[in-house]
C-alpha cells in the first residue's frame, strides 16, 4: 500500500518515540519480520499491529503502547501537528484529525456518528489478534488524549470511553492516565465527546495560519505529492512561502535548477508557473474567505496583492463571482 508524505511523517514520529524510550525501531521491525513465520508474506512488511506487539515483547513493558502515545508531541507531526495547533476549537481539530490524522496504522480508522448532545468516535480495526488490537487501541487513545491536553490544557469533561475488551491487569495505568468514565467488555471501542467539549477553544488557535497548514496537509495527501513531479514541488514551495511568495527564480533556486530548466519541466507537465501560482492564490483565497473573518483587504495583502482591487478582479476572473458573494455562499 502506498504511503503518502503525511503518513510517512506520522510513522517517523512513532519511530522517534520508540527511540526516545530506549527501543531501537529497526530492531523491532526486523524482529517482527522474523516472527511472522508462515503466517505472513515474505514480500510484505510487518503490520503496525505486529510491530507494536513486538515492541512490547522486547521491552517487557505491558504498558508500552500507552507510554508511546503519551509522548507523541504534536510538533513531531510537522505540518499536520501545526495544523491541529492552529485550529479554532476542538471541533475543528477533530474534523482535521478525521481527514488527515487517524492512527499510525493504516488498518485502523476512527468513524464518527452523531449522538445526542455530542458525537461518538468508534475505532475500527480490520486486522490483528485480540491482544494486538488492545495494544493499538491503547496507543491510539493515549495519543488522542495527550494531544487534547496539549491543545486545550483543560480536563476532558463529559467524555466517556468504552472498550471492546475485558479490563486489563494494568487497569491502574488507565485510571492514572485517563481520569474518565470507562467501561469494558462493550460491543465497540468508542469515545463519546459532548458538544460543550467540542466548542472549547484551542489555546494556540489562529485561523490565518490554519488555512496555510491545512492546505499543506491537503497537498501532502493529494495525488500531487510525488517527489518526481516538478508541479508538486512548485506548489509545495509556494504554499510554504505564502505571505511572501517566492518568484519563479526563487523557486528554481530552492529546487537547485535553473529557471530555464524549471520552465521546461513545467511545460513537459503541461502547465506553467503562472498557472500554478494563480491556482495556489485562488485556493488560499477561497479558504480565507470561507474559514476566517479576515477582510478582503487583509486577504489581498496575504496573497501579495498591492491593491485590494487587483485581488478583487483576479478572484472574479477565477471564480466568476466576487469575494463578498463567495463568502456569503460559503457561510450559507
Amino acid at each position: 500500500m502506498a504511503v503518502n508524505a503525511l503518513h510517512a511523517t506520522v510513522i517517523k514520529a512513532f519511530r522517534d518515540r520508540l527511540a526516545n524510550l530506549g527501543i531501537n525501531p529497526l530492531e523491532v521491525i526486523a524482529t517482527a519480520s522474523l516472527g511472522r513465520g508462515a503466517t505472513g508474506s515474505a514480500q510484505s512488511p510487518p503490520t503496525a499491529h505486529e510491530i507494536l506487539e513486538t515492541a512490547v515483547a522486547m521491552s517487557g513493558d505491558t504498558t508500552l503502547a500507552i507510554k508511546i502515545g503519551n509522548g507523541l508531541d504534536l510538533a513531531g507531526y510537522g505540518t499536520y501537528g501545526f495544523a491541529l495547533m492552529s485550529c479554532s476549537d476542538m471541533g475543528a481539530a477533530l474534523e482535521l484529525f478525521l481527514r488527515y490524522g487517524q492512527t499510525f496504522a493504516q488498518s485502523c480508522s476512527w468513524h464518527r456518528s452523531i449522538s445526542k448532545d455530542g458525537i461518538i468516535l468508534r475505532l475500527q480495526q480490520d486486522t490483528g489478534t485480540s491482544y494486538q488490537k488492545m495494544l493499538v487501541t491503547e496507543l491510539a487513545f493515549s495519543q488522542m488524549h495527550f494531544a487534547s491536553k496539549l491543545l486545550i490544557a483543560r480536563p476532558a469533561e463529559g467524555i466517556t470511553v468504552s472498550f471492546s475488551y475485558p479490563k486489563p491487569a494494568h487497569f491502574g495505568v488507565y485510571e492514572k492516565n485517563w481520569p474518565l468514565p470507562m467501561e469494558f467488555d462493550q460491543e465497540h471501542t468508542q469515545i463519546f465527546m459532548p458538544d460543550q467539549w467540542l466548542r472549547q477553544r484551542v489555546r494556540t488557535g489562529d485561523s490565518k495560519t490554519n488555512v496555510l497548514f491545512s492546505q499543506q496537509c491537503e497537498e501532502l495527501v493529494s495525488g500531487m505529492t510525488k517527489v518526481d513531479e516538478t508541479t508538486a514541488n512548485v506548489r509545495r514551495l509556494l504554499i510554504h512561502s505564502a505571505g511572501n511568495f517566492l518568484s519563479i527564480s526563487g523557486v528554481a533556486e530552492k529546487l537547485h535548477i535553473t529557471e530555464r530548466t524549471l520552465r521546461r519541466r513545467l511545460t513537459a507537465e503541461e502547465t506553467n508557473f503562472r498557472t500554478i501560482f494563480d491556482d495556489i492564490r485562488n485556493t488560499l483565497a477561497r479558504n480565507y474567505l470561507s474559514k476566517t473573518s479576515l477582510s478582503v483587504v487583509e486577504i489581498a495583502d496575504l496573497l501579495n496583492y498591492s491593491e485590494a482591487t487587483n485581488f478583487h478582479r483576479a478572484f472574479q476572473r477565477w471564480n466568476s463571482t466576487t469575494p463578498a458573494d463567495y463568502r456569503q455562499q460559503a457561510s450559507a
